[in-house]
């Protein structure tokens, strides 16, 4: 009789040891699963391209095309014009969102908006013509810099213009593996006479703009 209620304990306690361990999974599932206190998971619309809920920069989350053909590193304080937002099912998707600058606390003197373009019929050929179209929209003074990874060429460049009062990065990017073309154009806007905007200029050029360049990538 011993020996059975010793047995019967035994069970008890590891069938509760189990019980708090799936509790605790499960907490630990819900901390990683709640929605970050940002203005863009804030927006309904905004909120249906963002596919994950873990930053994949400093104050960035992972954006997914609607037509499914590249991902990108979505800013926190951004919001996607809804009515300025066009889309061709697995054929072009162009999207321009507003930005509050910082990652949580926005940083009133200072702005920002984010354009993307994106075809899927884009191809080597084409892009020459593609960088081109670029350069004369920034009147021939982009100098741009090519980046080669494994699936897609990167031509970006960092600009400032007006005594800093814009700044921010530009570019194309080109699938080699198969079609597809990316224009993006990331810009901050500064209130004129904000002293600190030379710096956060200065600190995304140098230090920030190449790593969220690099996380635009074809599906």
């Amino acid at each position: 009789m011993r020996t059975v209620l010793c047995l019967l304990a035994a069970a008890i306690l590891f069938l509760g040891g189990c019980t708090s361990g799936e509790n605790q999974d499960q907490v630990k599932n819900e901390v990683q699963t709640t929605e970050p206190d940002v203005r863009a998971f804030k927006d309904p619309f905004t909120k249906k391209f963002l596919t994950s809920t873990n930053e994949v920069l400093p104050g960035y989350y992972l954006f997914r095309s609607k037509t499914g053909g590249y991902e990108m590193a979505f800013p926190a304080g951004g919001v996607i014009g809804e009515r300025s937002y066009e889309f061709r099912e697995k054929s072009n998707e162009s999207l321009l969102a507003g930005v509050q600058v910082g990652n949580y606390d926005s940083i009133k003197e200072v702005s920002a908006s984010l354009r993307m373009d994106y075809f899927s019929y884009y191809d080597k050929n084409t892009i020459e013509t593609n960088l081109n179209s670029l350069r004369k929209e920034f009147n021939d003074k982009l100098v741009l810099s090519e980046l080669t990874l494994k699936d897609r060429d990167i031509y970006w460049s960092t600009y400032i213009e007006d005594d800093y009062e814009y700044y921010g990065a530009a570019g194309y990017v080109q699938n080699t593996m198969s079609a597809g073309g990316i224009y993006f154009l990331y810009k901050f806007h500064c209130k004129f006479g904000f002293a600190k905007c030379q710096q956060l200029g200065q600190e995304f050029n140098k230090n920030r703009a190449l790593d969220w360049v690099k996380q635009i990538q074809f599906k």
